[in-house]
C-alpha cells in the first residue's frame, strides 16, 4: 500500500512538471525541469573549466542535452510510478499469460516500461477490469508524453531560432561590432534620423520577444554559443549602449524628435526589463561589481562622440558634462550585463569587444 502511495505521488508529481513546463510554461512555476536545469548548467560549467584544450565547447552542448534530460526525467519517473503501483499486483491482478508469474520489482518496471512506450509485448497481462483501467491509463500517459515533448522540442528550437535571428540582427546593424555608436551612425545613414524610429521600434518589439520566450521556455537561456553575439548580455548591451548613447552624447536640440521618441523610450525600458526580469529568474542575488572603470566608460564615450562629429551627427556642447551623465546612467544596468555574461561564462571583453571574431 506505501508502495502504491509513493507511486501516485511520483505521478503526481511528474504530470504537473509536464503540465507546468509544456502546457503553462512560465519561468520559475516548474517542478522539476527548471531546477534540474540550473543543475546540468552547474555540472557544464564545472567541466568547461577543466584544464583541456576545447573544453569550454562543452557548454554549447548543454540546451539539446537538457532536452534529452528532462525528457528521460519524465519517462524515468512516469515508468518508476506506475511500477510501485503495480508492484503488489504481480500474480494477483496482473499475471504472466503463461507459467509462474515473477513477482520482484524489476518485473514491475518491466511492465510499466513496456506500458508506458506503448510496446504491449503481451507476456504480462491484467486479468481485472481495475488493472486494465490502470494498463490504458498508462498506456495513454505514454503517448501523451511522446507527444507532449516532441511539441516541446519544436516550439523550443522555433524560439531558439527567433532569438538568433535578432541577435544577428544586432550584429549586423553595428557593421559585425559590439559598438553601439557605429549602430547609431548606421541607423542615421546619409538623412536624419527619422527612418530610425521605425528600427528602433522593431528592436524593442523583438527584445519583449525575446523575454516572453524565455519566460514561456526557460531552457532557451541554457543554449550557450561559442559566439558571444548569441548572448543575451552582447544583446541587452548593445541596445542599452545605444540609448544611452543617444540620451547624452546627442545634440538635445537638434535630435530632440529622436531623444524623447517613444522608440528609445520603448527601447530602453524593453531592454531593462529584460535584464531585471529574467535576472530574478536565472541569477538570483547574482550582482558582481564592474569590472570597467567609470574612466574606461568615459573613453567609450569620447570615442562615439569622435565617432558622431566625424559622420557629422552634432554632439552635446559640454562633452565633459555629457560623459558623466553617459556614466551615471551606464552604472543602472552595466552590472546586470557583466552579471549575465559571468553567468553564461562569456568572457567580458568578448561582450562589449569591437571585433568581429567574438568566438570563445
Amino acid at each position: 500500500m506505501l508502495t502504491q502511495i509513493l507511486g501516485t505521488v511520483i505521478i503526481a508529481i511528474t504530470l504537473v512538471d509536464v503540465y507546468l513546463t509544456v502546457l503553462y510554461p512560465r519561468t520559475g512555476r516548474s517542478v522539476i525541469s527548471l531546477g534540474l536545469s540550473r543543475n546540468v548548467w552547474a555540472v557544464f560549467r564545472w567541466v568547461s573549466r577543466w584544464p583541456i584544450k576545447g573544453s569550454r565547447r562543452v557548454l554549447s552542448y548543454c540546451g539539446p542535452s537538457l532536452l534529452v534530460v528532462i525528457v528521460i526525467v519524465w519517462v524515468c519517473a512516469f515508468t518508476l510510478g506506475f511500477a510501485l503501483i503495480i508492484w503488489p499486483a504481480l500474480g494477483v491482478g496482473i499475471q504472466a499469460s503463461q507459467g509462474e508469474t515473477p513477482t520482484d520489482f524489476q518485473t514491475a518496471l518491466y511492465y510499466s516500461g513496456y506500458t508506458l512506450t506503448t510496446l504491449g509485448v503481451g507476456d504480462l497481462v491484467p486479468k481485472n477490469s481495475f488493472w486494465r483501467l490502470i494498463t490504458v491509463l498508462e498506456a495513454a500517459v505514454g503517448f501523451s508524453i511522446i507527444t507532449a515533448s516532441l511539441t516541446y522540442l519544436l516550439s523550443v528550437y522555433s524560439a531558439l531560432t527567433q532569438r538568433n535571428t535578432f541577435a544577428l540582427s544586432l550584429h549586423h546593424k553595428a557593421a559585425r561590432r559590439a559598438d553601439a555608436a557605429v549602430m547609431l551612425t548606421n541607423l542615421k545613414g546619409q538623412g536624419n534620423f527619422d527612418p530610425a524610429l521605425q528600427e528602433l521600434s522593431n528592436m524593442s518589439r523583438d527584445l519583449l520577444s525575446l523575454l516572453e520566450s524565455h519566460h514561456a521556455y526557460p531552457i532557451l537561456h541554457y543554449f550557450r554559443f561559442h559566439e558571444s553575439r548569441y548572448s543575451l548580455a552582447r544583446m541587452a548591451f548593445v541596445c542599452l549602449d545605444l540609448t544611452t548613447l543617444v540620451q547624452t552624447a546627442l545634440h538635445p536640440q537638434v535630435y530632440e524628435p529622436l531623444i524623447k521618441s517613444s522608440a528609445v523610450i520603448g527601447l530602453e525600458s524593453s531592454s531593462m526589463d529584460l535584464l531585471v526580469q529574467l535576472a530574478d529568474s536565472f541569477l538570483g542575488d547574482r550582482r558582481p561589481e564592474s569590472i570597467a572603470s567609470p574612466q574606461e566608460w568615459r573613453r567609450r564615450y569620447f570615442a562615439a562622440i569622435s565617432l558622431f562629429e566625424h559622420h557629422h551627427i552634432k554632439t552635446v556642447k559640454d562633452v565633459e558634462a555629457g560623459a558623466d551623465h553617459y556614466v551615471a546612467t551606464r552604472e543602472k544596468w552595466d552590472s546586470l550585463v557583466l552579471a549575465f555574461a559571468q553567468y553564461m561564462e562569456y568572457s567580458w571583453d568578448k561582450i562589449i569587444s569591437a571585433d568581429d571574431n567574438d568566438a570563445d
